[in-house]
């Protein structure tokens, strides 16, 4: 019948309608249940990552690839990607000490998926040493770097043997010297080291530098004829760390031993002979390399040795009552003159001194500034010869009033040096400088002693 016939047509399409549907339904289902996902395979902490490890980015699920991958760092600055395929990986893009986020998009084209995923890290610091990279050793061959962070491992590359001596926080490393290098250079340091998680750092660039070699000058060198009161001394180029003299020696032309003192402070040391040097003799010194250390730890390389030659017994009295003074020479006065010694108001200083300073020609200020009371500054003053501080013998062309007192406290003598007042003068000043010398003994009375003031 067409009824039945109707009625089986409609079941055949009911039956491949749900056939249809249900096999719909079950691709729908099934590419639901297919994984799609972006996976980060590093870094795989938030916090201490090492920038050198490439950043590795894979797409999960069938056909799923990466879209675009965009890095960026705190200040902004972006690094943009369009990879192809399923697998990024990036190569040095990232620096150390740096916030990071990373955004990845991912698609899967026959289920129209797209996909996004952040994530944020920060790479591994480097620790910031504090203070220069240039440094010079200590004294004791001691070099101290000091860091912001602590640093896990440290090793050094040169020509330096070092050893590393870490300290317990690990914040500060001791570079010890083993043995001694030349003074005075340079040496370029590499050093290598990790974090405490044991990340590799980039190479650290020292320049480690030795102290300079300690140098000295005597003040006696080629001198010849002086006073028996002039003391040695000796001059460094710095300050002194160590003080042994044990190392130095003053003695004769003989080797003969001379007594006396050494002292000083800063960068001088001076030696005192006990009763003054012997007269008509030759006097050797000789300053060690072993006991002197300089604060920054340099040291003589080789000995320093001078020699000098004292002059004849020579003495000069002065007696500020009388306002004379006598030339003695082996105890016995050879010439006396008068001078003019300091007013009231600029007295001469008494006690017992020796020339320490001699000028043919000096200008001559004062220690009050100009336009105040007590300035002078006078040029050409002929025959200077400095016992104590500012206080000197010398000529006085500018009166002819010696024998009482004139002056600021120097003793003036009588002079024809540029003497255009009186030219006739007694030249006092001259035979004092040729006769005299450096460290020749000055003593200054006040009052002349009982006996008539031998010395």
């Amino acid at each position: 019948m067409n009824t039945a016939r109707s009625h089986t047509g409609w079941e055949t399409t009911r039956r491949a309608a749900l056939a249809t549907t249900g096999a719909a339904l079950l691709l729908f289902c099934g590419w639901q249940a297919v994984p799609f996902d972006i996976r980060f395979e590093q870094p795989t902490g938030r916090e201490q990552v090492d920038p050198r490890e490439p950043l590795v980015v894979t797409t999960v699920g069938l056909a799923s690839e990466i879209v675009e991958v965009v890095i960026q760092d705190k200040s902004g600055r972006r690094i943009v990607s369009q990879p192809t395929g399923n697998r990024f990986e990036s190569s040095g893009s990232l620096q150390f000490g740096t916030r990071y986020s990373v955004t990845v998009k991912a698609s899967r084209d026959w289920t129209r998926q797209l996909l996004t995923r952040t994530i944020d890290f920060e790479t591994v610091a480097v620790p910031k040493l504090i203070g220069t990279p240039v440094r010079t050793f200590a004294p004791d061959g001691s070099v101290v770097l000091n860091f912001d962070r602590p640093v896990g491992s440290l090793q050094t590359e040169g020509g330096l043997d070092l050893a590393v001596e870490p300290a317990a926080d690990r914040l500060s490393y001791r570079l010890q010297l083993r043995g001694r290098e030349a003074q005075g250079a340079q040496y370029p340091v590499r050093v290598n080291w990790k974090t405490e998680a044991g990340i590799e750092l980039p190479p650290l660039a020292l320049t480690l530098k030795t102290p300079p070699p300690l140098t000295a000058r005597l003040n006696v060198r080629r001198l010849e004829r002086v006073g028996l009161s002039l003391p040695v001394m000796v001059t460094f180029s710095e300050p002194l760390n160590n003080r042994d003299t044990s190392a130095m020696r003053v003695e004769t032309a003989a080797g003969e031993a001379i007594a006396g003192r050494w002292s000083g402070s800063g960068r001088r040391l001076q030696f005192r002979p006990t009763g003054g040097w012997p007269s008509l003799s030759t006097i050797r010194v000789t300053v060690g390399t072993d006991g002197l250390l300089a604060t920054s730890g340099g040291y003589l390389e080789k000995p320093l040795v001078e020699t000098f030659t004292t002059g004849a017994d020579r003495r000069i009295a002065v007696y500020l009552d009388t306002q004379t003074a006598v030339a003695f020479e082996d105890g016995q006065a050879v010439r006396s003159f008068p001078v003019s010694s300091g007013k009231a108001g600029t007295p001469t200083v008494t006690g017992t001194f020796y020339i320490e300073r001699r000028y043919f020609l000096k200008t001559m200020t004062s220690s009050a500034p100009p336009g105040r009371p007590g300035y002078y500054k006078v040029e050409n003053v002929p025959y200077a010869q400095f016992f104590h501080g500012g206080y000197a013998f010398h000529g006085a062309w500018w009166h002819n009033s010696f024998g009482r007192p004139m002056s600021h406290g120097c003793l003036n003598l009588s002079t024809r040096s540029h003497n255009r007042r009186w030219p006739n003068a007694a030249d006092d000043a001259k035979w004092l400088w040729n006769w005299a010398a450096l460290g020749v003994p000055v003593t200054v009375y006040a009052r002349t002693p009982a006996g008539g003031g031998n010395v």
